[in-house]
């Protein structure tokens, strides 16, 4: 309310939308991918407000003695530990890698370990896209696995999450490539 009351209504006037990521004022997409590839978009920021227990507890929404791993591994949570130390998600890296056909170890720092996984597509748009898809498809698998076990008391094997990057990164894929041609499983 309190930001709202220094616009004044003016009678003839007509409201209109603006788009401040680009100058003619109007969205596009190429505008909003722009803005959310940028170097300067550090993915930090985003996960830095990430519900980890870390996270949490210095909110102060947990207690010091709830903030071990939902994986059950007895480690702190914070993100680098749940989506690349953690012994038990640790493992769907590996089956990833061998999905792929990759011989090799990922850093174990978000922004490194983001870098070097994407990376793997090279420089061409659609290689590396398609890398990058999958990277954020393990990411939200393990997130939701994370959620399933804190909240419904549901754990998974690791062969099934794999399964779910796999479908997750399928219909991600064919959602963003009219020419993705490719049938699941893969």
């Amino acid at each position: 309310m309190e930001r709202l009351s220094v616009f004044g209504l003016q009678i003839g006037m007509v409201d209109r939308w603006m788009w401040k990521l680009h100058l003619s004022h109007k969205y596009t997409v190429q505008s909003a991918y722009s803005y959310l590839t940028a170097v300067n978009t550090n993915i930090t920021n985003i996960t830095n407000i990430l519900a980890t227990k870390d996270n949490l507890r210095k909110r102060n929404v947990l207690d010091v003695s709830l903030v071990s791993c939902a994986a059950s591994c007895g480690e702190l949570e914070d993100k680098d530990h749940l989506f690349f130390k953690c012994d038990h998600y640790g493992r769907l890296w590996l089956l990833i890698s061998q999905w792929l056909g990759i011989d090799r170890v990922f850093h174990g720092e978000l922004n490194t370990h983001s870098n070097q996984f994407c990376a793997l597509g090279g420089f061409s748009k659609y290689p590396r896209t398609t890398f990058t898809v999958i990277w954020i498809s393990v990411l939200f698998v393990i997130w939701k696995d994370r959620n399933n076990r804190i909240f419904n008391n549901q754990f998974v094997q690791i062969a099934e999450l794999l399964e779910k990057v796999k479908h997750q990164t399928y219909w991600w894929l064919k959602a963003n490539f009219i020419t993705f041609d490719f049938d699941y499983p893969f």
